[in-house]
């Protein structure tokens, strides 16, 4: 298992692992220069707990970043002739030897380093410290990535992954916000280190802190305190190793089967309030994917917990307060995020839509998901921009707000359908997802053509905003949120008519794309027609997806010819 998963790590992106190499050890030299180079013993303690804690949370926050990613699943061992335990045992194992492990082991030691200075049983004390926790921070880190595995069978775990997902696109868009605070505050935890408290009582109570505070009442005298500590240390050990070993049990898939009464065709078809037209169709089977399918949900409740993160970060800085008003406005901006590869979410689903094109069936397609999209996510935008508005007490933002939701949620739902059409990438197959970053392959430049197509869309609301924010009239605020509403109305309507013409005709390609990873049209790099903008942003998704497979390839080759060398 071992070798499988070396196997498995150089058949990735290189770049991607000598860059995790690169940051890895530039924090594991932080962590040691905290624990070596600050003198006063108070202020070195201090940094420890903040860093010992970041390596924590990085533990927690590393499958949601890397899912899949040289990771050995439970599924591939099923059907081998052995005990489930036995897999479950080797799986574990294979998880502490990797670069990532013995960077936290590393980080751990600087414990070590901290505790010499209190003598010889101080440091064998943060030298057992250290070995407890670092294998705690690497069982724990395995136990997330089951967890969210877990997850995407159950409503709850969907939303515990949401929130992940929303902490880090949260930490992605104020993370000029977060570095500004850092960079002024370790100045000050440097020359003060951090005052008695709440923030320092919350990260003695951290397990990455036992080992410090272990070490600390050892040199203190108090050994039988070091003794307990080290023994909760050991027990929670202990309790991962258990969730870990279940998590890692493989089990043969099943095909889940939905309890209660059957559906009647009139609930279905949504119960009389949709259409009975294409699009109407379109509508009900998308609201009911954005419910069912656990990689929808994931999207629409990672946009919810995105704007909420953003929102309570700003509520807590006294210039930024203000800003929490728009918290709805980032859910809205995450639509387009969450719904940038539709099609390729849906695999090879898509036949169904090749099978039955006509006149008037792309169109409605089209619009059906623009229309799922605005009726899934604006509960959730009017969720959280409400109590925001009300908590950060900026009522002159109301007007403003209400232009900028409107214009922001056609853009999104515009670019984010555009965007599915034009570069649609296949993860894994459906039948195969268990990660949560499963459902989508290289999405990449979707992200910044969604971010690009809806931040000029809504450049009309954009001049309306600063134009009237200095006029706070009641003519003036109407005429804002107008134009808001004409702009949103007006993307969505474009750029969803680009969806129609660029898919009229090429839902083969599409389906092409996902089935074999391939085209088979004629044009300009094998994208088909004029090879104008759209066909190149296709072209470049494509591009990407081919020369990963082929650095794969060429990485395999290379280790082949090693081998030979090696036995000629």
């Amino acid at each position: 298992m071992i070798a499988l998963k070396f196997a498995m790590l150089r058949n990735s992106l290189p770049g991607l692992r000598a860059a995790g190499w690169v940051i890895g050890g530039v924090l594991v030299a932080v962590t040691w220069a905290a624990a070596v180079l600050v003198p006063d013993e108070g202020i070195r303690r201090s940094v420890l707990l903040l860093v010992l804690a970041g390596w924590l949370v990085g533990g927690m926050v590393g499958p949601v970043l890397m899912s899949g990613a040289g990771v050995l699943r439970a599924e591939y061992f099923a059907l081998l002739p052995l005990p489930r335990r036995v897999v479950a045992r080797g799986l574990l194992v294979s998880v502490f030897v990797s670069i990532a492990a013995g960077y936290v082991l590393l980080a751990q030691g600087s414990v070590v380093a901290h505790a010499a200075r209190g003598g010889v049983v101080p440091a064998l004390v943060g030298a057992v410290g250290a070995v407890l926790a670092g294998a705690g921070v690497i069982m724990l880190s395995r136990v997330v990535y089951g967890l969210l595995g877990a997850a995407m069978q159950s409503r709850l775990g969907i939303q515990i992954a949401g929130v992940q997902f929303g902490i880090m696109f949260a930490a992605m868009f104020t993370g000029w916000m977060v570095v500004s605070v850092t960079v002024e505050s370790v100045a000050v935890l440097l020359r003060r280190g951090l005052a008695e408290g709440p923030v320092l009582t919350v990260l003695e109570a951290l397990p990455s802190s036992w080992p410090l505070l272990a070490a600390d009442r050892a040199a203190a005298g108090d050994l039988g305190g070091a003794l307990l500590l080290l023994g909760a240390l050991a027990a929670l050990d202990a309790v991962l190793l258990a969730a870990a070993l279940a998590l890692l049990v493989p089990r043969p898939g099943r095909t889940a089967r939905r309890r209660g009464r059957p559906r009647s065709p009139a609930l279905v078809a949504g119960g009389g309030l949709l259409p009975a037209t294409q699009t109407g169709a379109v509508i009900g089977k998308e609201i009911r994917q954005w419910r069912r399918d656990p990689w929808r949900a994931l999207e629409s409740s990672t946009a919810l917990w995105t704007g909420i993160v953003i929102g309570t970060l700003l509520l807590l800085v006294d210039w930024a307060r203000p800003g929490a008003a728009f918290a709805g406005v980032i859910v809205a901006f995450v639509l387009g995020l969450g719904g940038c590869n539709l099609y390729g979410q849906d695999g090879t689903a898509v036949w169904q839509n090749v099978v039955g094109e006509d006149a008037t069936s792309v169109r409605s397609d089209v619009r059906g998901r623009q229309w799922a999209m605005l009726l899934v996510f604006a509960p959730r935008v009017l969720a959280v921009t409400v109590p925001f508005v009300v908590l950060s007490g900026a009522w002159w933002t109301v007007p403003l707000v209400a232009a900028a939701i409107p214009a922001v949620m056609g853009a999104a739902t515009g670019a984010a359908v555009l965007t599915s059409a034009i570069g649609v990438s296949p993860g894994v197959d459906p039948r195969r997802r268990v990660g949560p970053n499963d459902a989508n392959g290289n999405i990449g430049l979707h992200v910044w053509v969604v971010i690009l197509a809806t931040s000029v869309a809504v450049a009309p609301t954009v001049v309306a905003l600063v134009w009237g924010a200095p006029r706070p009239a009641p003519v003036t605020s109407t005429l804002v949120v107008v134009v808001g509403v004409l702009n949103g109305l007006g993307a969505a309507w474009l750029l969803g008519r680009v969806a129609v013409a660029y898919l009229a005709g090429r839902l083969p390609d599409v389906f092409s794309r996902i089935r074999y990873g391939r085209l088979f049209t004629d044009g300009p790099d094998g994208a088909g027609a004029d090879g104008g903008l759209l066909d190149w942003v296709a072209r470049t998704t494509l591009r990407g997806e081919v020369r990963a497979r082929e650095m794969k390839q060429e990485e395999r080759d290379k280790r082949l010819a090693r081998a030979a060398a090696t036995r000629g």
